[in-house]
């Protein structure tokens, strides 16, 4: 995968952080249209039931009165108040039931003080008055907590809602009981008061604590379940990246045994020939008698001499490719002047002159083997770069310092520029314009570095390429 798994995580974490705000505002919202249905069905059937007295029961009671089976100042709340009766319905509900709403008429100039509303109440019922709505609904707060207010008119249903409400035509016991009959000025149809609902937010979202914890459990496991597969590719995307590569770094690995034979051939011929020498002066002194034991002693150090350097070139290759199984402290100048012993034989051959400058010696903890290896690849670039190019006067320029504290490595060939149209490419796995190469040298020295927490950067300078190793 092109981006790291954490990443990925992080993302869904976030998404997933997103998707679950949205989802339980969602059901915030689903709850407040409930309770807003159910508000209005309460209140719709509170209003049922004052209609009930209006247009029924204060009616039969007339007829009563007129039939004298009743007295003609007869008043009881109990039968006669619609206000009252749907107050009571409401104290028995909320004694029976344990409710957790406030019922509540509001109403102006009321006969009884529990009718009174507040500023707020007042406000929302001369906007009924004046039309404005036909239903409130909304979120107040009170004591600083949040409350799901609704609130439906209340219209003279019936003439004889104005009788009682009229000083002239109430009953003598309801002046007497409240003293002042305030009059409504009201024809029928008129608002006249509303009935109000109101519940704690916090109540409503508790009613759907069930459905938020399945409906956020079913959303987790879903998330989950989508880790695990997106974990699942990408560890079958690394397993298969792990074994892309290492099969890039057997084919790379074995390109670079072909060059280091060929650089142990290089490195060999001088001291055989040395050696070849020795023996052949040795059989003429031998044929002409002048073999002397002095002469035999020189001669025999002098060819142990060259098959102790022999030796040593065959060590310092069995070291390179032995493979780096734990990671170990080396220093800049250990690594360059590896890379620079082992190509020192196809150097000379080709006439490069490689340039060292250890400005600063840092050591660093990692795997040296890999790093000479890189600084082999882009060597033998420059090398090929130089017999491509015809270059005459052939440099490579090595420097280790720090910029700014940060360890860094620098070569720097004299064989050219690479194409603008390519240098972004020289890194892909493959990619290469030399008939007889794999295009896997530069792919893997960058795995190489990254793999020990360094990056690997090339650009064009001056009448060459420099490729900056930053750890």
């Amino acid at each position: 995968m092109k981006y790291s798994f954490k990443i990925i995580v992080a993302l869904f974490v976030v998404l997933y952080a997103v998707i679950t705000l949205l989802f339980f505002n969602f059901y915030r919202e689903l709850a407040m249209k409930d309770a807003r249905q159910e508000a209005i069905f309460i209140l719709d059937t509170m209003n049922a039931i004052r209609d009930y007295v209006s247009v029924v029961q204060r009616p039969l009671i007339e007829e009563l009165k007129e039939k004298k089976m009743l007295a003609e100042d007869f008043f009881d709340p109990r039968l006669l108040s619609s206000s009252y009766i749907t107050r009571e319905i409401y104290n028995i509900q909320r004694a029976k039931k344990n409710i957790n709403y406030d019922y509540k008429l509001i109403a102006t100039n009321p006969l009884n003080a529990e009718h009174e509303g507040n500023n707020f109440e007042n406000e929302i019922l001369d906007d009924f008055k004046e039309g404005k709505y036909k239903e409130y609904s909304r979120i107040i707060q009170e004591n600083n907590k949040p409350y799901f207010f609704v609130g439906l008119p209340i219209q003279n249903s019936h003439p004889s809602c104005l009788q009682c409400h009229t000083t002239n035509s109430a009953p003598k016991r309801m002046v007497e009981q409240y003293h002042t009959i305030p009059d409504f000025q009201s024809k029928v149809g008129d608002v006249i008061a509303m009935i109000t609902f109101k519940i704690p937010v916090y109540s409503i979202l508790t009613y759907h604590v069930k459905e938020f914890v399945v409906g956020g459990a079913v959303m987790f496991i879903v998330f989950v379940i989508f880790i695990l597969f997106i974990y699942k590719l990408y560890r079958n995307d690394q397993r298969l990246k792990e074994k892309t590569n290492m099969l890039m770094m057997s084919q790379n690995r074995l390109a670079s045994m072909g060059e280091m034979i060929g650089n142990i051939s290089h490195q060999w011929r001088q001291p055989l020939a040395q050696v070849g020498a020795i023996l052949i002066n040795l059989e003429l002194h031998s044929d002409k008698d002048k073999l002397t034991k002095e002469k035999l002693t020189q001669k025999i150090k002098e060819a142990n001499e060259q098959l102790s350097f022999m030796s040593s070139t065959i060590d310092d290759f069995k070291n390179f490719f032995m493979p780096s199984t734990s990671a170990k402290e080396f220093s800049a100048q250990e690594v360059i002047f590896r890379a620079q012993k082992l190509l020192s034989a196809s150097l000379e051959k080709y006439a490069i002159d490689v340039r060292i400058d250890i400005q600063n010696n840092f050591t660093r903890l990692g795997y040296a083997n890999e790093i000479v290896q890189v600084l082999i690849n882009i060597m033998n670039n420059a090398k090929e770069a130089f017999l491509a190019q015809n270059i005459k006067e052939r440099k490579i320029e090595i420097t280790a310092f720090l910029h700014n504290g940060v360890p860094v490595i620098t070569l720097q060939n004299n064989a050219g520029h690479i194409d603008d149209a390519i240098i972004e490419k020289i890194f892909d796995p493959y990619f290469t314009t030399k008939e007889s190469s794999s295009g896997l040298g530069l792919y893997m020295s960058k795995m190489i570095v990254e793999k020990n927490s360094a990056t690997l950067r090339v650009e064009n300078h001056n009448d060459g390429v420099i490729f900056t190793i930053i750890f």
